[in-house]
Parts: structure tokens; C-alpha cells; sequence
């Protein structure tokens, strides 16, 4: 349901970008699958890398630095910031990727396991469309 909004508030709005929120693994399938959709209804070249933005939460700025350390070894560029809301820390995970169903499940499924070594979570990502 999320998704959705996101998705129609992005168009009223003229914006860009498209979010998809991680939930349980068959609907963040899902909702990957969704928003892989709307980017290819928006114009967005699905066989072009796009910056995809990844959201991980962390309890402790400590945490979401270590989740930093982790990711920027493995090529993401990482900002981290206290979370918009709560008491949370952000580690804002960037990297250009080709949004493919399994490129992103694959992704998925390792930064999950990286923000749950830090008793943190992940919760999804955005892309900007791309011609």
C-alpha cells in the first residue's frame, strides 16, 4: 500500500524517483516488481544502471557506521545521518545498479543481512528514472 502512495503522490508531484519499502520477502518482491514497473511506465532505460538509493536503520550511529564500513567496501557510496524521524541512525547506501528483479532480491536479501548484524533494518529502495 505504501508503494503505492509514493508512487502516485511521485507523479502528482512530478518528481523522479520511486521507492520501493521492504516487508515481508515475497512482497518486497512484489513491490520491487512494482516499482521496476512504473519506472519502465515512466521512461526510465531499464537496461541502463540507475543511482539506486538503499535505506538501512540502525539502533546506534556506532551501528550505522559499521554498516557504512561494510557497504563502502563492497563499492556503495554511504551518508550517515540520524534517522528523519525516531531516535534511528540512516545509513544511506548508494550505488548505480541495472534494476533487475534479481540484481535487486539478491541486494535485498544481503543488506537485510547487514543491517540484522547490527540489530538494524532494511527498508527498501529508490531510483531515479534514467534515459
Amino acid at each position: 500500500m505504501k508503494v503505492i502512495a509514493v508512487i502516485v503522490l511521485a507523479l502528482l508531484l512530478g518528481t523522479v524517483a520511486f521507492r520501493s519499502f521492504s516487508q515481508q520477502a515475497s512482497s518486497s518482491q512484489a513491490n520491487d516488481d512494482a516499482v521496476i514497473e512504473q519506472l519502465r511506465l515512466a521512461g526510465s532505460n531499464l537496461s541502463k544502471p540507475h543511482p539506486i538509493d538503499f535505506y538501512l536503520y540502525a539502533p546506534t550511529q556506532e551501528s550505522a557506521e559499521r554498516i557504512a564500513g561494510v557497504l563502502s567496501h563492497q563499492g556503495f557510496t554511504v551518508k550517515v545521518e540520524h534517522a528523519a524521524t525516531g531516535s534511528q541512525w540512516l545509513a544511506l547506501a548508494t550505488k548505480k545498479v541495472v534494476p533487475t528483479s534479481a540484481a535487486l532480491a539478491n541486494l535485498r536479501r544481503d543488506l537485510t543481512a547487514i543491517a540484522l548484524r547490527e540489530h538494524g533494518d532494511y527498508d527498501g529502495w529508490e531510483a531515479p528514472i534514467v534515459k
